[in-house]
């Protein structure tokens, strides 16, 4: 294959993937995280400030003033509920036209989500290329492209695919720097790690990362090359990467509040008042806002402040599982995309670059399952698949066996099938390992099934049952016909709420993906 005919391929599978995000945007009400990533870059879009003023702030960061500036962009045209709502008619029921009227503006922002979507396949089609050729830049483009995970949240207007994206960008332009460090190598490098900077939290440990990178390119080194050379080149390239990126940070902050100590900080969590102990009269060349924003990131992960309880095959505990993200990823990834990354060979000519792919996934399994207890669902362990696709695609290396390559062929045909039929179904997307896809409230919740996506499903199942008596969300025991979502009946955020329906009876359907549907019987009387 041609690499003109691969970039072809690829593009191909991008826009069909891009369809299926606009289709799943479409069918999505509004989830849990988004009212307030949006709040948040409205707020820097129209005061300029990056104050944290509300619980939820703690995460944000200017990333999501990008995101709210199609609505913002509409505000100012002057187009509103009203004169979006006869359109939107033509296309939706009444009541679904109204409710997207009154948030088109989120309904916008989360097109900024899937351009990174788009960014995110053409990187990795850039990286599997230069790896292993056309196809196999063809093959992890479309492992990519056709992840449920990444489509469910690529139509989403939050963090988790911006940072995905940028953080996949960084670790590729390090990885270069590493191996060439050149000053474009070096500068692009830079700016992919201050921009990941802006987007999420997680991109903080992009600098571990890059020491183990920076390890495993002094180990892989070849007899004629120089490890103490590696290694001086490559600490200079990340120290010079480093120094870019701060200048990046500080200008996605508009250079506001640069030179912060941590003794001028509130330093709630007890990370940070450990390291103002050591040096918290240094100033720092980092935003107030962002230092602070990381500071209560940590914080509410230390006293679980606003995440909740953690839910695990049947279990709810505060501090979490270590199996979460394990369990997680085998239930809610799809089985060929799996076993591809089982089959790829290893070669010894590439130890580095395999590396450099695989050390990513390590260390987020393992920060991620044993160091942070806000399992909130597995899409904060969602920047680990670009690379895994990446892995998977040495199943199309020239040296691979014919037969193996037409293995692959076939698995990667299942996984697009996998999206086209999950489709608009990706948020709560679980593969055959649980059996029915009504099973899924036994071993997963929160963003992974129930993040408040499924309100159309809840009217369209209202208008077919319409005269039909039934509780919705009942706050008392009751009989007859009971609607409950997945994240109440197990309990989440209340273990106590729902115990009485447990204990009675179990759901003979599910509305959407999330709303739990339940015949209580009276007291005594069977079932």
């Amino acid at each position: 294959m041609s690499a003109r005919a691969a970039a072809l391929c690829a593009a191909a599978c991008v826009v069909v993937g891009a369809i299926l995000v606009l289709i799943t945007i479409a069918r999505t009400s509004i989830t849990q995280d988004e009212p307030s990533f949006y709040s948040y870059g409205e707020r820097i879009l129209t005061r300029r400030t990056f104050d944290r003023e509300l619980l939820n702030d703690d995460s944000k960061l200017p990333v999501a003033a990008l995101q709210a500036l199609p609505g913002r962009l509409a505000t100012d045209a002057g187009i509103d509920d009203e004169s979006m709502r006869p359109v939107l008619s033509r296309w939706f029921v009444a009541t679904e036209a109204s409710y997207i009227a009154k948030h088109a503006a989120t309904y916008a922002g989360r097109l900024v989500t899937l351009v990174f979507y788009v960014a995110l396949c053409g990187l990795v089609f850039a990286w599997g290329a230069q790896i292993y050729g056309p196809r196999g830049g063809l093959a992890a483009t479309a492992l990519t492209a056709f992840s449920p995970l990444l489509l469910g949240h690529a139509g989403l207007l939050t963090a988790d695919v911006p940072a995905t994206c940028a953080i996949f960008a960084a670790v590729y332009a390090l990885a270069r720097a590493f191996f060439d460090p050149s000053l474009q190598a070096v500068l692009l490098a830079g700016v992919a790690l201050g921009v990941s900077q802006l987007v999420k939290y997680t991109a903080v440990d992009l600098l571990p990362i890059a020491l183990l990178m920076i390890a495993a390119r002094a180990l892989t080194a070849l007899p004629t090359e120089s490890r103490a050379r590696i290694l001086q080149g490559c600490v200079t390239s990340l120290v010079s990467a480093m120094a870019i990126a701060l200048v990046v940070i500080n200008l996605g902050f508009l250079g506001q509040r640069v030179g912060v100590r941590l003794a001028d900080l509130p330093c709630e969590s007890q990370a940070c008042r450990t390291v103002r102990d050591l040096a918290g009269g240094v100033p720092l060349p980092l935003p107030y806002e962002y230092v602070n924003g990381l500071d209560l990131v940590r914080l509410h992960d230390e006293k679980s402040i606003g995440i909740g309880r953690v839910y695990l095959l049947g279990e709810v505990r505060r501090d979490g599982f270590s199996s979460y993200y394990l369990i997680a990823t085998l239930l809610k990834t799809p089985l060929p995309f799996l076993l591809l990354v089982l089959m790829r060979p290893w070669w010894g000519q590439r130890r580095y670059v395999d590396a450099a792919l695989a050390i990513p996934v390590v260390w987020l399994f393992v920060h991620l399952s044993f160091f942070l207890r806000s399992q909130l669902g597995l899409r904060f362990f969602l920047p680990a698949f670009p690379f895994l696709a990446l892995l998977a695609a040495g199943n199309w290396d020239a040296q691979r066996a014919t037969r193996l390559r037409a293995l692959g062929g076939g698995l990667l045909a299942l996984q697009l099938l996998t999206a086209v039929v999950a489709c608009p179904h990706f948020l709560a997307y679980f593969n055959a390992l649980i059996g029915s896809s009504h099973n899924a409230y036994r071993y997963l919740a929160d963003s992974n099934l129930d993040w408040g996506q499924d309100r159309f499903a809840l009217w369209a199942w209202e208008r077919a049952h319409a005269g039909e008596t039934y509780a919705l969300g009942p706050r008392i025991p009751t009989t007859g016909l009971v609607i409950v979502r997945v994240n109440d009946f197990v309990g989440i955020d209340d273990p106590d709420m729902y115990r009485w329906l447990r204990r009675r009876a179990v759901p003979i359907d599910v509305i959407g993906d999330s709303y739990l549907l339940f015949d209580v019987p009276e007291v005594g009387g069977g079932g």
